[in-house]
């Protein structure tokens, strides 16, 4: 909600009769302040000299006599150090404190009071409005749902609307979850794991090398279309344990061959996966032979290489 200020206000507009110097402590008005056009308003009451500019000064003055304000207080703002003058014929507000509350007074005692304004400001901690008509009030509540809503709305959502929402979230107690969500890196401790699956991502190859990136996924697959001569990884994690398995499909009449040899890591340098008794490895050659090789990283160094071999 966007506060909003309710101006009420009851005042007379003048003019200086002469200069007024930095120290005066007595000033003389065109006309005097005057209630309905017949009588002097009494002190105390506010005068504020030039108002729409940037020399307003605003005068609190305890007693005066006709156009004369003998006893005034300069600056009850303290915009202006030192003082400031103003000259002959510039515009003076009144505004009388008194009265203003009288006549506020009286609104309130009637029964109706207008506000220009749709919504209320009450400054300071622990206000409260009571006795509210929430009717009317709730025509500037959203009580729909509030999942769409741009993030620049300044509505206030209803209970219903609030509790709606937040049941369509995945709580602490549980629920079911509806969209993605990025843990963003975070740990994941005491899980059990039930029913989950490893996003698949799409590899291919060219020029004889083949850019795998480990933050799209952690299994894919690919089918031979020729020699595959270097493998570089990135967004491997740089602490713990991450593995990748590729399915790789040999070619359908001519036999490709896969090097690991020039596996890079991260943009590092070309390194020799690691096999179980430095046996290497040779890709199936059988026509559509299918292999199934696993990459495991520790804090992203030369990974070890597993393979399960000629399915068919």
């Amino acid at each position: 909600m966007t506060a909003q200020q309710i101006n009420y206000s009851n005042f007379f507009e003048t003019t200086l009769d002469g200069n007024v110097g930095a120290s005066d402590t007595n000033i003389t008005l065109s006309a005097a302040p005057t209630s309905n056009g017949t009588s002097a308003i009494a002190a105390p009451f506010y005068l504020v000299i030039n108002p729409d500019s940037a020399t307003r000064e605003v005068i609190l003055v305890t007693a005066s006599s006709g156009v004369t304000m003998s006893t005034v207080t300069r600056d009850v703002e303290g915009r202006h150090t030192p003082d400031i003058g103003h000259t002959d014929g510039d515009t003076v507000r009144m505004a009388v404190v008194g009265e203003m509350f009288e006549d506020l007074h009286d609104q309130l005692s009637s029964g109706t009071i207008t506000f220009t304004n749709k919504t209320f400001d009450a400054e300071g901690t622990g206000n409260a409005l009571s006795n509210v008509d929430v009717a009317n009030l709730k025509s500037g509540v959203l009580d729909t749902d509030i999942s769409s809503v741009a993030g620049t709305d300044t509505t206030i959502p209803s209970a219903k609307a609030a509790k709606t929402y937040i049941d369509t979230k995945l709580s602490l107690a549980g629920g079911t979850m509806t969209g993605a969500i990025n843990a963003g890196d975070q740990i994941l401790s005491a899980a059990v794991l039930k029913d989950y699956s490893e996003t698949d991502v799409a590899v291919t190859s060219s020029s004889g090398v083949v850019a795998i990136n480990l933050a799209n996924g952690n299994t894919g697959s690919i089918t031979l279309t020729e020699n595959i001569t270097d493998i570089d990884f990135t967004n491997v994690p740089a602490n713990g344990v991450s593995t990748f398995t590729l399915q790789i499909t040999q070619h359908a009449s001519s036999a490709k061959t896969v090097a690991i040899n020039a596996v890079t890591v991260n943009g590092g340098g070309n390194v020799t996966a690691k096999t179980a008794g430095g046996a290497g490895y040779t890709v199936s050659s059988g026509a559509n032979a299918i292999d199934l090789v696993t990459f495991l990283f520790l804090d992203a160094g030369t990974p070890l290489l597993n393979s399960l071999q000629a399915f068919s």
